[in-house]
């Protein structure tokens, strides 16, 4: 895989041709084709603004787009981080419809039917359509408007099809209603002149001054007394602090599935066992393929650049056929054998073709393609020529196919190219390409060696596993409550884990693998109750390596928690606003008994002491860490003046200016407008759609479901 990546990395624009195969699929391969439209309670996944949404539709374009995923990747699966990227994709895109059509409607944002048809096969045909291989010409490699009319017109016969692009259209017409709206909104921001000069002088401007200071912690916080009518004022004055979503806090145990030491002396005697058969095969690689739990790397090294050091010594200084092992690497019980040391060249000349299906050609058509191509080279065409013609990797067809001087590991196709020779062509077809090369040059010869290596995976037997599961199951059945659990887990000793903040979308909890489903249970699970699944109603969860059981410890529902949750953080606040306002008013007593700012530090028992450099924009003041309004004081005074107390982050302040730099006569005002301007316009889409997003009505009950 790494070589195929790096031979990916050498095609340059091949990447746009792999785009346009996308787009392809996504107008071809049921993207956007509708479900139907039944609703009821047992099928909602969603209300947004009012409008219900249907897990079946949903569900269609899920899994339109995860196939969608798999063509674009090459891959046949999509891990679970691929899956739950690809399940928000679609969330967020039937969000931006619902609560996007809303405002379109309202704003008289549409898109009229000459304004599409133009975007498709009009005069300003849209980038996505222009750049699709489907719709290029194979000879010039240039967009075809009459490869997009045809196509439409066939789609007459086939509904399903028609059907399909029209959904396409329908995402083309929705780009530029959301282009049209966003723009709307960008127009109407602007900068005046003197927003702009004041930001550069926030930016330029920078004041050195002297400061004394009380920190919070001086006084302590048993000499702060707080009533409940203070802390209930702070609350309802600070409410929206304690916004919060509906979540969860929940505790946990879990039983690793580790393996015993039976199993790991039978895994390392299984791999022993192998030795000799290993040694007496001529095809190692195939004797690999079928008893490794790790393909045959058939790499050549150099000295050096193999990552066991033991073995990197070894292959340099045995005899072909010498065996080292079992040893134990990685989580694995490995046995090496040493195949193959010659003399090779670390680089090659190459030039190749490569050829790829599309949607007018299909994998066989191209296989016979490249059948037909190799048959010329072979018979003395000109590679350049008809790598020119017929390649889809643009970067290197430009220069008659050649890739220059290369790594042999970084091509994919190298080991075919050494064993057929300098000046033979070679075919070498892959799951997405069809490669056909010529190795023209190749470079100085180093010693190198190569390995098979038969590997087992340390892993748990059945035995083992059922042998923990039971030890877990008689764990659950002994404690079935949330008291017996908790002191069973005292009794016996065990490390019972916290996992606070769960969101009905969280997927992921420290030190477990694929917590999504304990997580889902746990919102369907009463507070203070031990979690059970309610497919199999077990309380034991099966998550990677771990069997984990677990309570719901807390629950928060959405809206604003109430006092008693967040006491604790009020009290601080409320604390922190009281130490404040003493020590504002100490210092402002000393203030008005001393001359100068050495007089107050006296008064305080502190000494004086100096920032530079300050400016208004600055993330931080120097010695002081963040402190706005001190910053914000500094800018104001003139030279010399002293301020009144400052009640900051971390204490409270007196300052006195003792230099000011002024930014130059000449400031840039246009310049600083299109900056700031710029930096509005970039904020535009995001931050709009987020606060129309936070202001809609939006019942998501995904977790109903997924």
């Amino acid at each position: 895989m790494a070589t195929l990546e790096k031979i990916r990395n050498r095609m340059g624009l091949l990447v746009s041709v792999v785009i346009g195969m996308a787009l392809l699929a996504f107008i071809l391969g049921d993207l956007f084709r509708g479900g139907t439209n039944l609703t009821s309670d047992q099928f909602e996944l969603a209300e947004i603004n009012g409008s219900s949404v249907d897990y079946r539709n949903y569900q269609q374009r899920l899994e339109d787009a995860l196939e969608n995923a798999k063509r674009n990747s090459g891959e046949n699966t999509l891990d679970d981080q691929t899956r739950y990227q690809v399940r928000d994709q679609v969330w967020e895109q039937l969000l931006q419809e619902r609560i996007m059509g809303e405002e379109f409607e309202e704003a008289g944002v549409n898109v009229s039917t000459e304004e599409l048809k133009d975007m498709v096969v009009g005069n300003n045909i849209h980038p996505q359509i222009r750049q699709a291989q489907a719709f290029q010409n194979p000879q010039t490699g240039q967009f075809d408007p009459e490869r997009v009319r045809m196509y439409i017109s066939q789609l007459q016969n086939d509904p399903e099809a028609r059907q399909r692009w029209m959904a396409f259209e329908q995402s083309l017409k929705q780009q530029r209603l959301n282009n049209k709206y966003y723009a709307a909104i960008q127009k109407g921001m602007y900068v005046t002149d003197s927003y702009a000069k004041q930001a550069a002088v926030d930016q330029q401007k920078k004041v050195d001054f002297k400061y004394v200071s009380i920190p919070y912690t001086d006084l302590k916080d048993e000499e702060v007394t707080i009533s409940d009518s203070e802390l209930e004022a702070y609350y309802e004055s600070h409410k929206k602090m304690f916004k919060q979503e509906q979540s969860l806090d929940m505790e946990y145990i879990s039983f690793a599935i580790d393996p015993s030491q039976a199993d790991i002396a039978a895994i390392k005697s299984e791999v022993q066992s192998l030795i000799p058969e290993l040694k007496a095969s001529e095809v190692e690689a195939q004797f690999v393929a079928a008893t490794s739990d790790q393909p045959f790397n058939g790499k050549y090294y150099k000295k050096g650049a193999y990552e066991n050091a033991t073995l990197d010594s070894i292959m340099f200084t045995e005899e072909e056929g010498y065996i080292y092992g079992p040893y134990r690497e990685n989580g694995y019980f490995k046995v090496a054998k040493l195949t193959h040391v010659d003399e090779r060249p670390d680089t090659i000349k190459v030039r190749h073709i490569v050829l790829m299906p599309t949607e007018q050609r299909s994998a066989q058509q191209t296989q016979s393609l490249a059948d037909s191509l190799t048959k010329e080279l072979e018979e003395g065409a000109d590679f350049a020529t008809l790598a020119q013609e017929y390649s889809a990797d643009q970067e290197t067809a430009k220069k008659g196919g050649e890739l220059g001087w290369s790594k042999v590991e970084e091509i994919i196709y190298s080991e075919a190219l050494l064993d057929a020779g300098v000046g033979e062509i070679i075919q070498f077809p892959t799951n997405q390409y069809v490669f056909i090369a010529r190795m023209d040059e190749v470079g100085k010869e180093v010693k190198q060696a190569q390995l098979a290596v038969i590997s087992r995976e340390i892993a748990p037997s059945e035995d083992t596993r059922d042998s923990v599961y039971q030890k877990a199951s008689k764990f659950a059945s002994n404690h079935n409550s949330f008291k017996e659990f908790n002191s069973g887990i005292e009794k016996q000793g065990l490390v019972k884990k916290q996992a606070n903040n769960l969101t009905p979308t969280t997927r992921q909890i420290a030190g477990l693998e694929n917590a999504r489903n304990i997580i889902r249970e746990a919102f369907f699970t009463e507070e203070n109750k031990i979690i059970v699944d309610r497919s199999s109603q077990s309380p034991i969860f099966e998550l990677g390596d771990k069997y984990v059981i677990g309570t719901v410890t807390g629950k928060y529902e959405e809206g604003y928690a109430p006092l008693e949750e967040v006491r604790a953080t009020v009290e601080r606040a409320v604390r922190k606003e009281k130490k404040a306002q003493m020590l504002a008013d100490k210092m402002q007593k000393a203030l008005k008994q001393s001359s100068n700012i050495e007089e107050l530090a006296s008064a305080l028992s502190t000494d004086v002491k100096m920032s530079e450099g300050v400016s208004f924009g600055a993330f931080s003041v120097p010695g002081l860490g963040m402190e706005p309004k001190v910053q914000g004081v500094a800018q104001a005074l003139n030279q010399d003046e002293i301020s009144a107390s400052i009640e900051g982050n971390n204490g409270v302040y007196v300052i006195q200016v003792t230099n000011i730099q002024e930014p130059g006569e000449n400031i840039n005002i246009a310049m600083q407008k299109r900056s700031i301007q710029r930096n509005y316009l970039t904020r535009v889409q995001r931050e709009v759609f987020e606060v129309l997003k936070e202001n809609a009505e939006i019942d998501d009950k995904r977790i109903n479901f997924y």
